[in-house]
């Protein structure tokens, strides 16, 4: 089952208000933080090249906006900003990571239907 899809995610992005798309931008950040090693998550940084969590380029600010939106339920504006930010083919960062993003939804959907 796929639930969250590259042009899902970004047609969600894109059609969301200011509230709604940091939201979902928080969330999206704390799940691939909760993937990342426990070495990774306190030092703000990745050090393990394994396809899980960020990538080395987004480790440091991935960990620093899950931790500020695990705190206050609110993503300071540059986070947002460089999530947003498109790349030539017009995806946003964020979306680079909708796989590890369907994994997750998967996981909780199969949680609760046990």
């Amino acid at each position: 089952m796929t639930l969250v899809t590259k042009d899902g995610l970004q047609a969600m992005l894109d059609t969301a208000d200011a509230d709604k798309r940091t939201r979902i931008i928080g969330r999206a950040l704390v799940v691939l933080f909760k993937r990342q090693t426990a070495d990774e998550r306190q030092n703000n940084d990745v050090n393990v090249e394994n396809g899980v969590g960020f990538t080395g380029a987004d480790g440091e600010s991935g960990c620093i906006g899950a931790k500020y939106f695990i705190k206050h339920g609110t993503l300071l504006d540059w986070v947002v900003d460089k999530w947003m930010k498109k790349n030539d083919k017009g995806f946003s960062r964020l979306v680079k990571y909708h796989k590890q993003l369907n994994e997750a939804a998967e996981a909780k959907v199969l949680e609760k239907t046990g």
